[in-house]
């Protein structure tokens, strides 16, 4: 039992010197190595990030023990800039270049960062968004400012509402604008505002003949309602003699399925009126809308209802009145300052001896004197 035991204890010391040799087999090299000095890996591992205004530290490692055998400091971010020249707005995205320095007055290399642009086409605040990646961590924003530019008076010109100017601005972006109107070269005064956008306004009040209407526009661009970012720029000055704009008298025919009404095209009409004399609740009127037309469709209707309208009867049907028979037409502008209105003057007509014949709702027989064009 001894001997056993003996044997056993031998074994199992023979093992543990074995193991021993092993393990010193293995690490003979590198404990050889370590002793002598450690061996820094190639890579660095970075302990603190570098920051805006706050130095990152990395570290070499010894490849055996896996200590910090080297240490270097990372100067921190100090200064992130957007370098361009003043940028003017041309309808297409501005990317500027962005140059980053560390503490040191190094230039960090683009390749630690990634940069997203916003709001980098239209007048006003733009801004690029630099994130860091490698060395550095953290984000920053810089703003740029795009310039509206150069803007003109394209138009000054006239129309039967008054005098209408036209201005450009690049893109199709909504700019405020202000106006302003010199009378016969006097000083220039300040006529509208408006902060909801527009390329044109209508100047119902210029319409004096032989009044000389100057014009200048300032068209500024608010975004975000930040008016530190601002940008505005003012047309040159433009003028124009104002030439009073008549709308022609209406043509007038005779169908057999009406009266044809017709007019000529009214440059920047939004609609136009048709109207012309009727009763209406017993009272004889002048001015009863007989037809609204849209501007582009047709620029003619027939009236149908000219013996109803124009005719007045008794309780017993039989005629006591008839109204003369004349048409107007009204050309109407939808702006953004209101709705304004120019007529045209009116046609003569009165019952007599029909030269066409038109079969009306009672089967009754218009009755206009004049040509066959144009009632006289």
């Amino acid at each position: 039992m001894i001997v056993a035991f003996v044997l056993i204890a031998g074994f199992a010391l023979m093992g543990e010197n074995v193991l021993s040799a092993n393990a010193a087999e293995q690490t003979k090299e590198d404990i050889k190595v370590c002793e002598n000095g450690h061996t820094p890996a190639n890579e660095w591992v970075i302990k603190r990030y570098a920051r805006f205004n706050s130095d990152g530290k990395r570290v070499k490692l010894c490849k055996v023990c896996g200590i910090a055998v080297k240490c270097e400091k990372i100067p921190c971010i100090a200064s992130v800039r957007v370098i361009h020249k003043k940028l003017i707005c041309n309808g297409k995205a501005f990317k500027p270049q962005i140059q980053v320095t560390d503490s040191n007055g190094k230039k960090i290399s683009a390749s630690n960062y990634t940069v997203r642009y916003s709001d980098n086409v239209w007048p006003g605040r733009a801004v690029a968004q630099v994130t860091f990646k490698g060395n550095y961590r953290g984000t920053i924003e810089r703003a740029f400012k795009i310039y509206l530019g150069k803007v003109t008076l394209t138009k000054v010109e006239n129309t039967a509402w008054g005098t209408r100017i036209v201005w450009s601005a690049p893109g199709n972006r909504s700019y405020a604008y202000q106006i302003y109107r010199s009378i016969n070269g006097g000083k220039y005064e300040l006529l509208f505002t408006s902060m909801e956008g527009g390329r044109s306004f209508l100047d119902q009040h210029a319409k004096t003949p032989g009044v000389k209407y100057t014009y200048k526009v300032d068209v500024i661009c608010y975004p975000y309602g930040d008016d530190a970012y601002g940008s505005a720029s003012m047309t040159p000055p433009k003028s124009v003699v104002y030439k009073e704009k008549k709308l022609s008298t209406p043509s007038v025919t005779n169908t057999s399925k009406g009266v044809n009404v017709s007019w000529k095209r009214v440059p920047y009409a939004t609609y136009y009126e048709v109207r012309g004399s009727g009763y209406k609740d017993g009272v004889l009127r002048n001015n009863l809308l007989i037809a609204r037309v849209k501007a582009g469709d047709s620029l003619s209707i027939i009236d149908k209802n000219l013996l109803t309208r124009t005719i007045k009867r008794d309780k017993k049907g039989n005629i006591v009145e008839k109204a003369p028979v004349n048409y107007y037409v009204t050309a109407v502008v939808s702006t953004l300052t209101g709705k304004f209105r120019s007529s045209s003057p009116r046609t003569k007509g009165k019952w007599c001896n029909p030269k066409k014949q038109y079969i009306g709702a009672e089967n009754k027989v218009m009755l206009l004197e004049g040509n066959e064009s144009q009632i006289a």
